[in-house]
């Protein structure tokens, strides 16, 4: 028998290598269990101490970040010392914080385990959504904002009532914003950056953490009593003249179809312009991407096939199929004069890149004015190379041990509510304003759209005006890049 231990901590994972403990790299783990073993009050200098069964509440890579984070640990050793938190936090560098060290836990608890859902955050700068120079060569077609009908035909097998995959609350959302966005007034003027108050995803408020936002906090699909949408009869009349379209096809022969032609093209990067600096730090997003961000949001909540959004994933391999319980979008706000937005997203699991790739192929879409029945499209077979949007502006934001914590009461409970103070500084201070003084300084995702942009061959089989996923045959020609564009930073 040995001594259970619960570290609940946080992490700015920029100088690291990723949490999980690897011979010879630089991970957050292998910082903090050293520093755990220094302090565990062995008498001599040559006895070790031995942890097994160490177990974390969720997986981070190079560059993500933790706001809270859980290890659980076994020391074997019953006689080991457990050092204080603010011991261990004397030796640990400022950018890992210890918050509370539960010891001994009970009830054999995990931290993976144990954890019914995990929640994440995604911190995107607005000048992200800017759109691709004209070198590119995207398809950039006029903007048309989604009806209930769109989603309707989107998802035609869902029960708007009763679905158990998920589309359920997709419906009833938009049904219940589209009802409230009449009573509302309508506009968000790009000049006012007045403070406003925030409706937070996942059962809890965003903090407000910023003297600075921009903008009002309306639905995500509020934009629909402002725009002219598509009536049922005119519907209707389309139906019926691409009926009468199609019985006339039967009788004349098809003279402008022309076939598609699949010969592998090779291609140099683009020669791109750099864009103004002063012009990126001073974008602020429009109304219409932002209703396609609340739009793409509610798409992806719900149980999907996400094979596309994981690294190495088949279309049939069943793990791939995983619900997302909740996922909304925050209000603009603005930090240090640049304007962000955050998306948080709460699941059981994810897998490794999974919500990096989701976020990467939001911005994609929006920037590009890709139709976002891409989004639906991305969940069927076809396969599709998503790349990852840049680590730091992930943050694992917290796990969720209802069911551990109702069954050993409260004494025993595993949660920041007693540090939530401590926790809320160390995540505004040292991860939320270090990623926005970061951007602002390296701008490091204009960086990362920028590869993209110079290789905009590579995406435009499904970057495409009809949001259709079409054969790859646009390749970088061999020899013209060394460099990978998939792990980025």
């Amino acid at each position: 028998m040995g001594i259970h231990i619960a570290i609940l901590f946080g992490y700015n994972g920029t100088s690291f290598e990723g949490l999980e403990r690897a011979k010879g790299e630089k991970t957050v783990e292998s910082v903090l269990l050293s520093a755990l073993a220094t302090l565990s009050g062995k008498s001599s200098a040559t006895e070790s101490v031995t942890m097994i069964n160490i177990s974390r509440a969720a997986t981070t890579e190079e560059g993500e970040h933790a706001a809270r984070q859980i290890l659980s640990v076994e020391i074997v050793d019953d006689n080991t010392k457990i050092p204080s938190v603010d011991a261990l936090n004397a030796v640990l560098p400022e950018s890992i914080k210890v918050f509370k060290i539960i010891s001994p836990t009970v009830g054999g608890f995990s931290a993976r385990r144990s954890c019914e859902a995990r929640t994440y955050e995604y911190l995107i700068p607005t000048y992200a959504f800017m759109t691709p120079q004209q070198e590119t060569g995207f398809d950039i077609q006029a903007e048309v904002i989604a009806t209930k009908d769109d989603l309707d035909n989107m998802y035609p097998d869902a029960d708007p009532e009763s679905d158990r995959s998920g589309q359920a609350s997709l419906f009833t959302t938009l049904r219940r914003q589209l009802t409230r966005s009449r009573s509302r007034s309508r506009g968000r003027s790009s000049s006012v950056n007045a403070p406003v108050e925030e409706g937070g995803p996942v059962g809890s408020e965003y903090p407000a953490d910023t003297t600075e936002q921009a903008g009002t906090n309306t639905g995500f699909f509020s934009s629909l009593s402002r725009k002219k949408s598509i009536s049922r009869r005119s519907l209707s009349r389309k139906r019926s003249q691409a009926d009468n379209d199609s019985t006339n096809s039967l009788i004349a022969p098809i003279a402008n179809e022309n076939p598609v032609d699949n010969t592998p093209q090779f291609f140099d990067p683009i020669a791109l312009p750099h864009r103004s600096v002063d012009k990126i730090r001073a974008y602020r997003i429009t109304e219409e991407q932002l209703d396609m961000v609340r739009t793409i949001v509610a798409i992806f909540r719900g149980t999907h096939n996400w094979h596309n959004y994981v690294p190495g994933a088949d279309a049939d391999d069943q793990r791939c199929f995983m619900r997302i319980i909740n996922i909304e979008s925050g209000s603009p706000e603005v930090h240090n004069g640049m304007e962000w937005i955050r998306i948080k997203a709460q699941s059981k699991a994810m897998a490794r890149f999974q919500f990096r790739r989701m976020m990467a192929l939001l911005i994609l879409v929006v920037r590009t004015n890709t139709p976002r029945s891409l989004i639906a499209n991305s969940f069927g077979v076809t396969k599709i190379d998503i790349p990852n949007a840049p680590a730091m502006g992930l943050i694992f934001h917290q796990p969720t041990y209802a069911q551990y914590n109702e069954a050993v009461g409260p004494e025993s409970a595993i949660n920041f509510d007693e540090d939530k103070s401590k926790v809320e500084s160390f995540r505004r201070s040292m991860i939320h304003e270090q990623v926005y003084t970061e951007e602002r300084d390296g701008l490091h995702f204009e960086e990362w759209l920028r590869k993209i942009d110079t290789n905009a061959f590579l995406y435009k089989y499904y970057l495409n005006a009809r949001g259709l996923i079409t054969p790859q045959n646009a390749f970088l020609r061999e020899g013209a890049l060394e460099e990978s564009m998939y792990n980025v930073r």
